[in-house]
């Protein structure tokens, strides 16, 4: 009888992709067995921890732990925040003002805002430094290849560097190079990686998708503003499009105020929770769909 292989497609989305841990509680809580798990950028953050120890509770305290690191807040990522100025002083304003500047011209002069020593002391709080085939559930990450065009899929090799290259966000943190590709976050070019998944041998794919909705836009704006609006809703519409093939699409409504905001954890992983809860009834059907199938050969 073919094996049935439930695997999980966690998308990018930054700190709402804390939601990923509370969606893992509630399968583990309903005893739903996980048979890989595929990740772009925060996915596989989440994905690579749980992969190599599967425990919701465990990867909870490991996340809650590196957020308090002295690595965590020396990489000054809550920077990245939007600010509103409503009601700011003019102190406030101008070094508002100043930041953006400095960012700018820092991305404009270097590959990246994070410097490589930054992004590896990061990544090593995080993320073991072993090869992939020591995972307990197989695992594997999404990147994009800049010199192809095309997404890689990295189920061999080191898992801290798969999961680096992963979430390389393009003009943040530094690319992988690995041979001749040139690696950035799979986010930009599969946010959830279903097709991923399938490929590694899943025969059911549900996708969590924390991205959210296209936000707002008053039509106004510069040039800059305007040039990144066109570039997040390619990327928004290629995610839906691409997230589509999933045979279960879990979307926790996620109510983070900014993608870099880390300080809403319980709140984030409470939304993937009540996310899967919402669904397990479905999941655990096309579970027994496919084990049917299975059983008669299909």
């Amino acid at each position: 009888m073919k094996k049935v292989r439930l695997g999980l497609a966690l998308g990018g989305g930054a700190a709402r992709g804390l939601a990923h841990i509370g969606v893992l509680q509630a399968l583990e809580d309903c005893k739903v067995p996980i048979g890989l798990i595929a990740g772009a950028s925060m996915g596989a953050i989440i994905g690579a921890i749980y992969a190599m120890e599967p425990s919701a509770a465990g990867l909870q305290q490991h996340f809650a732990e590196y957020l308090d690191s002295d690595a965590f807040k020396e990489s000054r990522f809550y920077q990245l925040m939007e600010r509103k100025n409503d009601g700011a002083g003019v102190f406030e304003r101008l070094m508002h003002l100043a930041w953006k500047g400095l960012f700018l011209s820092l991305v404009m002069t270097r590959k990246s805002y994070f410097g490589d020593n930054l992004s590896e002391q990061n990544f090593a709080r995080l993320i073991p430094d072993v090869d992939m085939s020591q995972t307990r559930i197989p695992f594997c990450a999404s990147a994009l290849d800049l010199v192809s065009g095309q997404e890689t899929v990295l189920s061999r090799g080191s898992l801290r560097r798969a999961v680096a290259a992963s979430c390389a966000i393009p003009g943040l943190l530094p690319p992988v190079v690995e041979g001749e590709k040139i690696l950035v976050d799979g986010g930009w070019i599969n946010a959830v990686p279903v097709s991923a998944a399938r490929r590694q041998g899943a025969s059911l794919v549900v996708g969590v998708d924390v991205s959210g909705d296209l936000p707002p836009f008053s039509g106004a704006g510069r040039a800059l503003e305007i040039a990144g609006r066109a570039d997040s809703i390619t990327r928004w519409a290629l995610g839906l499009e691409r997230a589509r093939a999933a045979d279960l699409l879990l979307r926790p409504e996620n109510e983070q105020a900014h993608w870099a905001d880390f300080s809403q954890m319980e709140e984030a992983v409470a939304s993937g929770r009540r996310a899967a809860e919402a669904q397990m009834a479905e999941i655990q059907r096309l579970l027994r769909r496919q084990r049917r199938w299975a059983w008669l050969g299909c």
